[in-house]
């Protein structure tokens, strides 16, 4: 048995939620809803504990004991199947909110991990720590296109407009700063249908 077969853990996951089918009919019901809703808390926050074991990997090197020449080959291995982007994402999170901020791990695995991703660049400019958890509330509770504007529109630091669907108008909206954008009409849009009748 080699090193690493010897220390894998090999816990069947089944085994962790498996129920007694026993019990009576209403203790059964309550164990299922249990297990389901500790199955999904746990796998909706575990980015926060994937972040902290991956930055642990990379920064003490653990790849290497592991027989991997880098981190980026420690990620591609067969059995982790981690994208760069997708590991660094969790990372950042948990350094910006759980060693920068200090915030509770619970509440933060609560959240969405791409908008937390999203808002960290926003948020490292605020100083107050008070606000910037304010600010993480408000934004978590925007619907997800309110939250893509909002975010694009405090971050839009190159000056490139922005372009979305207005349903209340109808129309394309554009943002733009006139000092960095040519706009050049079209003329007027004429459906490919309309021109059949």
């Amino acid at each position: 048995m080699d090193y690493l077969t010897k220390f894998s853990p090999n816990t069947p996951l089944s085994i962790s939620f498996q129920i007694d089918e026993t019990l009576p009919e209403h203790e059964r019901a309550f164990a299922y809803w249990t297990a389901l809703l500790t199955a999904k808390r746990s796998s909706d926050g575990l980015f926060i504990v994937i972040g902290k074991l991956l930055k642990e990997i990379r920064e003490n090197k653990y790849y290497k004991t592991l027989d991997y020449e880098n981190f980026t080959q420690f990620l591609e291995s067969e059995e982790l199947g981690f994208s760069r982007e997708k590991a660094y994402l969790c990372i950042k999170v948990y350094e910006y909110y759980i060693e920068f901020l200090q915030l509770d791990p619970d509440h933060i695995a609560k959240l969405n991990v791409s908008r937390l991703s999203m808002m960290v660049p926003i948020l490292k400019k605020i100083e107050d720590k008070e606000e910037v958890v304010r600010q993480i509330e408000d934004y978590s509770g925007l619907r997800h296109g309110d939250f893509v504007r909002e975010i694009k529109n405090k971050s839009n630091q190159d000056g490139k407009p922005s372009v979305y669907w207005s349903v209340e108008t109808s129309k394309w909206i554009v943002n733009y700063y006139a000092n960095t954008t040519l706009l050049q009409g079209l003329g007027d849009f004429v459906s490919p249908d309309a021109k059949e009748a």
